[in-house]
């Protein structure tokens, strides 16, 4: 599953849509540049293709440090 994803500057997703041929709707969201948020389009780990994409949101963050952003499963917090 393919989805374009905005989000912020710690790798947060704030909004995202599944742009794959088979999605329902085929809208995407917009970054707003000024609050600094990004768009990029990243690939879901095979092994949360089964979460919907609510759950893909609260459990992944992008990591754009490499040369391409990619969704990684997010730090957990010790609170």
């Amino acid at each position: 599953m393919r989805l374009h994803v905005i989000y912020d500057g710690d790798g947060e997703i704030v909004a995202a849509a599944q742009v794959d041929r088979t999605a329902p709707v085929r809208a995407r969201p917009s970054a707003d540049e000024g609050a600094g948020h990004r768009a990029a389009e990243v690939y879901v780990p095979a092994e949360y293709l089964h979460d919907d994409l609510a759950a893909v949101c609260r459990r992944l963050r992008v990591d754009d440090s490499g040369r391409f952003p990619e969704l990684r499963e997010r730090e957990r917090r010790s609170d």
